[in-house]
Order: structure tokens, then sequence, then C-alpha cells
């Protein structure tokens, strides 16, 4: 009995014993085909990665290209305000300086026939007595401090601005000849003035002779 009872107690752990190790197994079995599913998800092929980098070789030089041409564009479209407010300036300039020099030849002539009255020496015998020359300095002082003050309101008029931002903003869709242009447009000018200019001297010297022979024979 005692045999038989031991034989059954050995075949039981057996079993027991059998069935924790098949587990583990198979768990194991298990997480590896995972790992290695994941494994293969993740890591590109050796076809793709060689694709992908013939892609990226492929379309750099491109893509340097579109930044280029993207840097270029956003550098035109930061040279377009800068090219407007020079011609908006440039014009300011310019009205100044013809507005002084017409303003200052007007108060010097003003000034000269003021101080030849009599009335104006006894009113105001300092500005009278001041010489000519000094009288043109102080004129051209007084007109360019005018000049300046008058044209900055102006520039800071709204209505104003916005005018010569609209002109200015035309000028610049001018397309101005290059110098290659110019040169061959002058030389054109030049040859076809020089063939106008011999034709026009051979006609008048064949007209005078014919009419010298016409007159002369009829006299």
């Amino acid at each position: 009995m005692a045999t038989r009872r031991e034989k059954d107690e050995a075949r039981k752990a057996q079993k027991k014993g059998s069935a924790p190790e098949s587990a583990p197994d198979s768990g194991a079995d298990a997480s590896l085909a995972v790992r290695k599913g994941s494994d293969l998800d993740v890591a590109p092929s050796a076809d793709e990665a060689g694709d992908e980098h013939d892609d990226a070789a492929a379309e750099g030089p491109e893509g340097q290209a579109q930044d280029e041409g993207a840097g270029e564009d956003a550098e035109a479209a930061a040279a377009r305000p800068l090219g407007s407010d020079r011609y908006v300036m440039a014009g300011f300039f310019g009205a100044a300086i013809l507005g002084a020099y017409v303003l200052g030849k007007a108060i010097h002539g003003i000034w000269g026939n003021l101080s030849n009255r009599d009335w104006f020496s006894r009113a105001v015998p300092a500005l009278a007595a001041v010489v000519d020359e000094d009288k043109a300095t102080y004129a051209t002082v007084i007109a360019g401090v005018v000049a300046v003050i008058v044209t900055l309101r102006t520039y800071r008029r709204p209505d104003v601005r916005e005018w010569t931002d609209e002109v200015a903003s035309e000028l610049i869709k001018v397309k101005w000849p290059t110098k290659k242009d110019v040169t061959n447009s002058t030389m054109v000018v030049i040859a076809a003035s020089a063939v106008a200019t011999l034709y026009l001297a051979l006609l008048d010297r064949l007209w005078s002779f014919v009419t010298g022979i016409v007159y002369g024979t009829g006299s």
C-alpha cells in the first residue's frame, strides 16, 4: 500500500511540475513573438532605407532651391516698401529744395525792394541797413527753414502719403532699360541721324544743281 501511495503522489507531483514548466515557455514564446513583431514594424527594411536615402538626396538641391527662392521673395517683398519710400522721400526732398530756392529768391527780391522805400527805412532801419549779400544769405536760411517745416507737415498728412505711395508703387512697376539697351538705342539714333543728314545734304546739292541748270538755261 505504501508503495502504491508513493507512486500516486510521485505521479501527481510530476503532473503539477510539468504544468508550470510549460506555462513560462508559452509566455516567453509569446513575448518573444510580440517583441519580434514590434521590431519588424519599427525597423525599416534595407530597401526602404535605401529608397528614403535616395529620395532625400534627390530632394536636397530642390529643397535648397526652394529655400533660396523663398529667401529671395522675402528680400524682394522687403525691398518693395524700401523702394517706394525711397521714391517718396526723393520727391519730398526735391520739392523742399525747389521750394527753398524759389522762396529764398522771392524773400530776397521783396526785401531789396522794400529797402529802397523811405517808410520801410524809417519803420525798420536795421533791416533796411543790411547789405545785399547778407540779405541773400538770410533769405536763403529763412526759406530753407520754412520749406523744411512745410514739407514735413505735408509729408505727415495721411491723404498726401497715400497719394505719393500709390504714385511710387506705379513707378516701381516700370521696367527701366538696361545699359546694353540704352547703348544699342543710342547707336541706332546716331546712325539714323547720320544717314538722314547725309541724305538731306546730297538731296540739297542735287536740287541746287538741277535748279542752277534750269534757271541758267532759261535766262
